[in-house]
């Protein structure tokens, strides 16, 4: 296997395509601060279930984050509910839904209920690792590769080497545990 293989360059496409989108959204001013935070994060899942070929949901449920979070911005909680102690929006509440239901998205690339659960627990394993994976050489890799003043919150062009690798550790890892192929 090498590497460098085509699903990590689209799936880091992906990535960056709906990360600017979002961040085109924030730079206008139609989100608030910090909500799309939690809309960013969903991203990265959408991004790796749309380069396996599976389009239709992820990208509806991260459409619909991006509509939440322009609703947040017209219709705040607190017209609704009137002031509030702490800083809400309904993306708190849309955030646990969306990400749940794309880890649970997983299980739909196996056939059998125990195969459908491997599914989940490798995905949720290769997100861990990643996650693991990210925090331990960005460190280094910024030391050689000066950031633009975008990351942690949207991927910075330069640092697409990184995530060329992390979906392909990704991949690796959910293909292990349950043969799937994407």
């Amino acid at each position: 296997m090498r590497i460098i293989a085509r699903f990590g360059l689209k799936s880091t496409f992906f990535l960056y395509l709906f990360s600017y989108v979002l961040l085109a959204g924030v730079a206008v001013g139609a989100f608030r601060y910090p909500h799309f935070m939690l809309v960013g994060v969903l991203a990265y899942l959408a991004a790796y279930y749309v380069a396996c070929g599976r389009w239709l949901f992820p990208t509806a449920t991260y459409g619909a984050g991006l509509l939440v979070l322009a609703f947040d911005k017209v219709f705040p909680p607190a017209s609704v509910f009137g002031p509030l102690p702490v800083d809400a929006s309904w993306v708190h509440l849309y955030f646990p839904v969306a990400g749940g239901a794309l880890v649970l998205y997983a299980g739909t690339f196996a056939k059998r209920f125990g195969w459908k659960v491997l599914s989940v627990f490798s995905i949720l394993l290769a997100v861990g690792l990643g996650h693991v994976f990210i925090s331990w050489v960005s460190p280094f890799w910024r030391l050689f590769v000066p950031s633009l003043g975008l990351a942690p919150v949207f991927p910075e062009p330069f640092d697409a080497p990184l995530y060329i690798l992390l979906y392909q550790m990704w991949r690796v890892v959910h293909q292990v545990f349950t043969r799937v192929r994407c």
